[in-house]
């Protein structure tokens, strides 16, 4: 077992991450890759199989340092694979995720300059995660940089092939978009049904399928159903003002910009 060779990629959670698990990561050779939907059981895997190296992925945002010291107790070796993307983009997506998901809070409910939204931060730093990385793991993450993705698909795709030791062949990888954005009218319109019908987000039940199928999905269908029917209304009927004000987006995260410039100079 000690031979074994792991590495993880921990995400952060809208990086394109499901474009990698779906599209990428299972065409891999020469590596074991396991699933996100089987990440629960990676450490039994790994310890249960014989394969030379592993691949485990997962994104993760809050539960981030105990996840990475969780891995890494098990298996001390494991290398680190994170990737970031530009503050402000990044946390414009995990608004609209929530807002997909029932959260019905205007944006600086979501995140603000006093640090009282539900986005602190400590969620915002992304050379807190590099710590973490460093605090628990012996080598070098490779840290990639997300806007790559969209720009140089394939030379980012290389340097994940080439720190994993294993390789693939380009007529293989699909570059196309694993799950599409929804629309600000359709997620300004999902949020003026909340508001009415919902004020209370559906819970999640990520330990509990039959819970997660029982009160959460059908919620999920009819948001589902509700974002498709805003599809065919008129635009100026739903939207009254941006779902993310541009200029206070801008303000807000101009404390970012040294965090990022670090990321920079350490992606690979």
């Amino acid at each position: 077992m000690n031979n074994k060779k792991i590495f993880f990629h921990v995400g952060l959670a809208k990086t394109g991450s499901t474009f990698l698990q779906k599209n990428f990561f299972p065409k891999l050779k020469n590596i074991k890759y396991i699933s996100t939907h089987k990440y629960k059981r990676c450490i039994n895997i790994i310890k249960k199989t014989n394969y030379e190296s592993y691949l485990i992925s997962r994104e993760f945002d809050r539960q981030f340092e105990y996840e990475v010291k969780k891995i890494l107790n098990e298996f001390p070796e494991t290398k680190i694979i994170i990737v970031f993307r530009k503050h402000d983009k990044w946390i414009s997506s995990q608004f609209k995720r929530h807002s997909k998901n029932g959260y019905h809070w205007n944006f600086d409910k979501f995140y603000n300059n006093e640090n009282t939204g539900f986005w602190k931060k400590e969620d915002m730093l992304y050379s807190i995660k590099i710590d973490i990385i460093k605090k628990y793991c012996k080598h070098r993450p490779l840290v990639l940089n997300f806007d790559e993705l969209k720009t140089n698909p394939h030379s980012y795709l290389k340097k994940i092939s080439d720190y994993t030791q294993s390789n693939y062949s380009i007529n293989d990888i699909s570059l196309n978009v694993v799950h599409k954005s929804w629309s600000e009218k359709q997620l300004i319109f999902l949020k003026k049904f909340c508001k009415i019908f919902k004020k209370n987000p559906p819970e999640y039940y990520p330990n509990n399928k039959f819970l997660h199928w029982l009160l959460f999905r059908p919620w999920w269908l009819l948001f589902h159903f509700v974002m498709y029917f805003a599809y065919f209304l008129p635009k100026n009927y739903v939207i009254k003002k941006p779902l993310i004000d541009k200029k206070y987006l801008s303000e807000s995260m101009k404390k970012y910009n040294e965090d990022w410039k670090k990321i920079l100079r350490i992606s690979g």
